[in-house]
């Protein structure tokens, strides 16, 4: 029984991101054409190129972000170990 339910909620899911999935791709599809309408050839080239560079550099600052994070809770991890190493010398 308990695996029928798990199957029943993979497909469910699977489902449910299909749809969401599908609605970003119809989202995305208009947006580029009302985006296109507005602003022109010329423009959208600068938008793209404006929007490649906001990207990139979101990229950077995650990437950053997330590495420093790692190295943070690294650090920590150490500065832990040694301290329960420490308390456990001198309660022995």
């Amino acid at each position: 029984m308990d695996q029928i339910s798990s199957n029943r909620t993979i497909a469910k899911n699977t489902l449910f991101l299909y749809v969401r999935m599908l609605f970003n791709l119809v989202v995305s599809l208009y947006a580029s054409r009302v985006i296109l309408q507005v602003l022109g050839v010329s423009d959208l080239g600068v938008y793209q190129v404006v929007a490649g560079i906001v990207a990139l550099f979101t990229y950077i600052n995650v990437s950053l972000a997330e590495s420093n994070s790692r190295f943070l809770a690294f650090e920590l991890g150490k500065i832990f170990f040694q301290i329960a190493l420490l308390t456990l010398i001198i309660a022995v």
